[in-house]
């Protein structure tokens, strides 16, 4: 399966999402961010970061592969987009946040009907601020991942958040939900594909 999670907006968790899919599910990264953290996490056969001027190569459909996309909607942006089997797009409950995202989602319609919303980093009532804004817009589906310590953790234990509860002890109990609410997106693209 092919991901691309973008948003125009920086600061949504794109790459966050990306990388816990991607050890999550096996996948590699390309990404087209300059000073991408991937690369000190990820196996180098598992990442891949584009160069300022370096095309998306078209990948066969049998690779798994995640595309960490910002910046605008590009002709590498719409290469990853045309190839993917979903669009994941990060939004915060903050209002310019949400005001860019819409505007992202518009656009990203044009290539594609996947599409994922997913209301990231929420805290109590944001899910439903979010859900209505998108709503107002949109029909795609909006999927939530709460606030937690546990997206950060990954960048320093370099597994994903379900690696990190199956080791057990207090990461288990305070990242369990975290790891189904990723479980619940991922069931959505593998039923739907």
């Amino acid at each position: 399966m092919k991901i691309t999670v973008c948003n125009f907006k920086g600061g949504t968790g794109k790459t966050s999402i990306a990388l816990n899919l991607a050890l999550t599910m096996k996948h590699a990264i390309v990404s087209n961010d300059i000073y991408s953290p991937l690369g000190n996490v990820l196996d180098k056969k598992k990442f891949i970061k584009l160069e300022p001027d370096q095309d998306l190569p078209e990948l066969p459909k049998k690779y798994d592969i995640i595309f960490d996309l910002g910046g605008h909607i590009d002709p590498r942006a719409i290469a990853a987009i045309d190839q993917s089997d979903w669009v994941i797009v990060p939004v915060t409950r903050d209002f310019i946040d949400i005001q860019v995202s819409i505007n992202c989602i518009g656009e990203l319609q044009e290539h594609t009907k996947k599409i994922i919303v997913i209301a990231n980093r929420t805290v109590k009532g944001e899910l439903k601020a979010i859900e209505k804004a998108v709503r107002n817009f949109f029909k795609f589906p909006v999927f939530e991942i709460k606030k937690s310590k546990a997206l950060p953790a990954i960048f320093k234990e370099k597994k994903s958040i379900r690696d990190m509860v199956l080791e057990g002890g207090l990461k288990s109990y305070h990242y369990k939900s975290v790891t189904e609410q990723f479980d619940a997106v991922i069931k959505h693209m593998e039923k739907k594909k």
